[in-house]
């Protein structure tokens, strides 16, 4: 069992190559210039066009006043450190 496992993980990655390199070389095959001039085709020159620049941009966001807030207020209540003494219950009757 092991052993099969073992050649499935080489034929399988084996195949998809050789399935890659024959659709290329059928793709290079196929193509031809009907009705267009092979100067401009992108495919025969791929590798002879410039790589294009990405488009500098401000990605920084913008951050517009839409009008005067006030800040919002401080709470009325102080917060204390002791918890308040209330009596122990007991637990609710079933």
């Amino acid at each position: 069992m092991r052993n099969q496992k073992t050649i499935r993980c080489l034929l399988v990655p084996v195949a998809l190559i050789v399935l890659l390199v024959f659709v290329t070389t059928l793709g290079s095959v196929w193509h031809h210039h009907a009705n267009s001039s092979e100067a401009n085709c992108s495919i025969c020159h791929v590798n002879h066009q410039p790589m294009e620049r990405p488009l500098a941009s401000d990605r920084t966001p913008a951050l517009a006043q839409l009008g005067f807030r006030p800040e919002p207020a401080e709470p009325a209540f102080t917060p204390s450190p002791l918890a308040p003494r209330l009596p122990a219950r007991a637990p609710p009757a079933v």
